[in-house]
């Protein structure tokens, strides 16, 4: 049971990253001098990416939770919150060590090992919740929790996803990718306090919904409510 929920989890954050790279990629739009498809395929393979590896460190934490002494909200919500921030760490760690090797410089401020702490938290939190709940009510208390958690991390001064993606793109003058769609949708001319926290919230609601949703059905063995 333990690896098949993780596993579950696993790609459930996968198909969240998906989703959000087809959503920055289709609302970025095409870059200057074309090149939007090959764009939005780099987008979604790299968001696909980072939602499975958040997915496996968050799933497999929450799972482990099933080993407690107890079946306490606190060891789901510690669970997912150890696993969300090894998981930040590693992916965070490795980013910067790719960027050094390639291209001689480390970007600043993407996500990492705190972010991953407070999304994988309160996503365990909704996790726990979602055992006494069908799968519609479990999905929507877990992307509630994650999506409060992605409004929370830039207001703390962190970046998910796309205040990283926008941090690479300010650094990185040379960059192909244009965010300023997305932010234009805002009402901001750049990824400021609003953009980042509304693109967190939905990055939070994708991650939450689709990892919880993903583990709910492992866990019962298909579709069928929880009797």
């Amino acid at each position: 049971m333990f690896r098949r929920v993780g596993l579950a989890g696993t790609l459930g954050g996968g198909a969240a990253g998906l989703i959000g790279g087809l959503i920055y990629g289709f609302a970025a739009g095409s870059p200057p001098g074309g090149g939007g498809i090959s764009v939005l395929l780099v987008l979604v393979a790299i968001t696909a990416l980072v939602g499975l590896l958040g997915g496996a460190g968050v799933a497999f934490g929450i799972a482990a939770a099933d080993f407690a002494p107890s079946r306490a909200w606190h060891w789901s919500m510690l669970g997912g919150a150890a696993g969300g921030m090894v998981i930040g760490a590693i992916v965070k760690l490795l980013g910067i060590d790719a960027f050094s090797l390639l291209l001689g410089r480390a970007p600043d401020g993407i996500t990492g090992a705190a972010e991953g702490a407070i999304l994988g938290g309160a996503i365990g939190l909704g996790a726990w919740l979602a055992n006494r709940w069908e799968l519609r009510r479990s999905m929507a208390a877990a992307g509630l929790a994650g999506a409060a958690a992605g409004a929370i991390v830039p207001m703390l001064g962190g970046r998910l996803m796309g205040g990283s993606l926008a941090t690479l793109v300010a650094q990185f003058p040379g960059s192909r990718l244009r965010l300023d769609p997305v932010s234009a949708l805002m009402g901001e001319s750049a990824f400021g306090p609003r953009t980042l926290v509304v693109t967190g919230a939905l990055e939070g609601l994708l991650f939450g919904a689709c990892l919880v949703g993903a583990m709910v059905v492992a866990r019962r063995g298909g579709l069928r409510p929880l009797e």
